[in-house]
């Protein structure tokens, strides 16, 4: 971030609207992090910035992925198919400074090339959801030597097992020292804690959060982790960027 806060300093006399936009969405994502109110008049200022600047700032990515989201002032959270990661994502990585990566189209024929791709090494976050990869796919995955930065994880409806939920239980702790998230829904097994419930009257959502057996004795092997805290881990499908 405080690279970026360069860069903005450097361009506010040719740009000016791009760098109040860097400034604007740090400073949102800073007090995230700090657990403060974002303030509606800098999320809106920031809202208007980002809607009229993300068309320029993706543009040179435009015709290499299907869709982009502008965060912290850049075009860093990219959504493609896998095959399209492997052949491009060289380029991509030179044009826009990615962090986040979404693959669609990744079956288990594809999930090996894309755990042995140094391109995975630079993400913060990989989102995998929707991907029939299954517990083999899974642990071909967390094989894969170049995902020890990773911080969010989205498997959602991958196909994964009870086998495969004790696979990630074992082995993540130990390979994905970072990981803050992980997105675990519609799978045929539960391995977070995940919430039920709405309170239609209170706005509450959820109203009871369920820690699953498995979370319990990963917690009480391996201590807390951040992808298993009951506060926070039923919503990590939902976890704003800035906190990644």
């Amino acid at each position: 971030m405080d690279l970026r806060l360069r860069y903005a300093d450097a361009i506010e006399p040719t740009d000016p609207d791009h760098a109040e936009l860097i400034r604007a969405e740090i400073a949102c994502d800073l007090a995230v992090v700090a657990g403060n109110p974002v303030s509606d008049e800098l999320s809106d200022r920031a809202a208007v910035l980002s809607h009229r600047l993300t068309p320029r700032l993706g543009a040179p990515v435009a015709g290499l992925v299907t869709n982009w989201l502008v965060r912290r002032g850049f075009a860093e959270f990219v959504k493609l198919p896998g095959a399209d990661f492997l052949d491009r994502g060289a380029e991509i990585y030179r044009r826009v400074p990615v962090r986040h990566v979404w693959l669609t189209d990744v079956g288990p024929d594809l999930i090996g090339p894309i755990a042995a791709s140094p391109l995975l090494a630079r993400l913060t976050s990989l989102g995998l959801n929707n991907n029939p990869i299954g517990d083999d796919g899974l642990r071909t995955l967390l094989a894969s030597p170049y995902l020890r930065q990773l911080r969010w994880l989205g498997l959602v409806n991958c196909g994964i097992t009870p086998v495969g939920a004790e696979l990630f239980a074992e082995l993540a702790p130990r390979v994905l020292p970072h990981l803050r998230f992980v997105y675990f829904a519609r799978n045929r097994a539960k391995l977070v804690p995940y919430g039920a419930g709405f309170d239609a009257v209170g706005g509450q959502d959820p109203i009871d959060v369920y820690v699953p057996e498995i979370a319990e004795r990963i917690t009480a092997e391996h201590g807390p982790l951040p992808w298993l805290d009951p506060d926070i881990a039923w919503r990590g499908g939902y976890v704003d960027f800035g906190q990644v």
